[in-house]
């Protein structure tokens, strides 16, 4: 009976929510001026900067609705445990947690909450809320720009779709044909053995607002897992050392290049609205990127030619197009962004 008075006595003594904390809690409301905020059948003006509400601490969800002119949104924020529940583990026995597990006032909201209008969507927005997120059945058509110019690789044209199968989570597909020769130097082969040709196919899982690193609303982070499928075939020159016995002699030859490059990536991102309908997605992220390539009318032989490049200074980066020198898995970073429609 002794022990169940004391445990009791704990209890009352030190139930630091219930102690501490009134049945309402204070939230500063900082918006536009002359914002009209809507709370529990009242209306607060901002006349200078803020206003302040008094919600009772409660485990719903704290509702008010701004109106500013013919802008009018409705908010709802989750509630939030207060960190004097959490004291309770430093009291004898965690006797406190008992009584303030069952007590509304261990509950609390976000002090200060700070909102702008957006013009574009005619709306406010609170920096420190979720994103706006997308919509189940949501679709967007898009190109990758930096493909066109890709002066390390082979200039594509892309086009792709995004299709949201629930309000998080989308599949992207996408296809990329050459349109134009190789750029950058030492891709003009002095001999045209094959015509260029080239496709890409990407696939991409993204899953939206998992965690939220930028505080705008308006932007819509994910991650991806995302996969690359890409097929080319184009000319190539090179230059090697050829020995027979004790003579030596430079031999220039054109390759036939057949490349398969296939890459998996974990992907960042962030998807930007410019307006209602356009956006833009900035991504990066890693993975492996995994080659085979095919050199079918080679004479150079790697076991007895020696590349002309091994005495430079620099890395003749064609060498990534002979076939049998180079390792086929690679570590792949990836960066870049993509332009497109939603409908």
């Amino acid at each position: 009976m002794r022990k169940l008075i004391l445990l009791v006595c704990f209890s009352f003594l030190c139930s630091c929510s219930t102690i501490l904390h009134t049945k309402k809690t204070k939230v500063y409301i900082q918006a536009p001026k002359n914002t009209k905020v809507k709370f529990n059948d009242e209306e607060f003006l901002v006349k200078e900067d803020n206003v302040t509400i008094f919600p009772i601490r409660s485990k719903d969800s704290l509702k008010f609705e701004l109106s500013n002119d013919s802008i009018s949104t409705e908010f709802a924020f989750p509630k939030k445990t207060s960190g004097t529940f959490f004291l309770n583990f430093l009291t004898p026995y965690y006797a406190g947690l008992f009584v303030d597990f069952t007590n509304p006032k261990r509950f609390t909201y976000k002090r200060k909450l700070n909102f702008e209008i957006d013009s574009t969507q005619n709306r406010f927005f609170s920096p420190n809320t979720q994103p706006i997120t997308f919509k189940k059945n949501d679709l967007f058509v898009y190109t990758t720009p930096l493909k066109a110019i890709d002066v390390f690789s082979q200039p594509m044209l892309t086009l792709g779709a995004e299709y949201f199968i629930t309000d998080k989570i989308s599949l992207s597909a996408e296809y990329g044909t050459v349109f134009t020769e190789r750029l950058g130097s030492g891709r003009n082969p002095k001999l045209i053995l094959v015509k260029d040709k080239g496709r890409a196919f990407r696939y991409e899982l993204k899953y939206y607002n998992v965690l939220s690193i930028s505080s705008n609303p308006r932007v819509n982070e994910y991650i991806g897992l995302e996969a690359r499928f890409l097929r080319y075939q184009f000319n190539e020159d090179i230059s090697y050392i050829r020995e027979l016995e004790e003579i030596s002699f430079p031999i220039d030859e054109t390759l036939v290049v057949r490349k398969s490059v296939n890459i998996f990536n974990i992907k960042y991102g962030l998807n930007y609205p410019i307006g209602k309908r356009l956006f833009i997605d900035l991504y990066s992220g890693f993975g492996v990127r995994i080659f085979d390539i095919k050199n079918p009318n080679r004479n150079y032989n790697p076991e007895t030619d020696s590349l002309n490049d091994d005495d430079r200074w620099h890395f003749d980066y064609r060498r990534r197009n002979v076939e049998g020198i180079n390792s086929n898995n690679h570590f792949n970073f990836t960066l870049g962004f993509k332009f497109g429609y939603k409908f």
